[in-house]
């Protein structure tokens, strides 16, 4: 009879041990979660894609958290991508007014000089009396003939010339 009672006994101890057991390593799973910050990424690539991580206060899952993480970088990447686009736009039009301010600015310029060019070419027809353009030309084939010409021809064209070039009395 002795042992109709110990294997009971045994039993039930045994049972109790493993409930026990099953018990205290539950809670211990579900508290023991590793501090990111005490981690080094060699450590956190060895870890199981369901070790629980604590951040900041929060227990998540590594793999949660790398799935996290890969969402946040491709949001980061888009927004990016949209900031670019909306400087890239915002570039092309300022260098557009600022290329029409310039080139107004050039024109304006260009019309101004043109005026003065045109007022002191007629300043200089009005001092050279009437023909001067004409006569200009003619000192210029005058003088470009004395070139080639002998001292003497030479000495007569250049006159001429100089005669074409003086002002005129009015």
């Amino acid at each position: 009879m002795g042992w109709k009672r110990v294997v009971p006994i045994t039993a039930a101890l045994i049972c109790g041990s493993l409930v026990a057991a099953n018990a205290q390593e539950r809670p211990a799973t579900a508290a023991a979660a590793i501090s990111a910050k005490d981690l080094t990424p060699e450590q956190f690539k060895a870890l199981a894609p369901d070790a629980v991580i604590e951040i900041n206060g929060e227990r998540i899952t590594k793999s949660a958290f790398q799935a996290r993480n890969a969402k946040a970088i491709e949001e980061a990447a888009k927004q990016v991508q949209d900031l670019r686009t909306r400087l890239q736009t915002q570039f092309e039009a300022r260098r557009k007014t600022l290329v029409e301010k310039q080139k107004a600015a050039l024109a304006e310029a260009n019309t101004k000089f043109e005026a003065e060019v045109n007022r002191l070419v007629a300043a200089d027809a009005a001092a050279h009396g009437p023909n001067w353009e004409a006569r200009k030309k003619q000192a210029a084939e005058l003088l470009h003939r004395a070139e080639n010409a002998t001292p003497t021809e030479r000495s007569a064209l250049e006159k001429q010339a100089a005669d074409l070039l003086a002002p005129s009395a009015r």
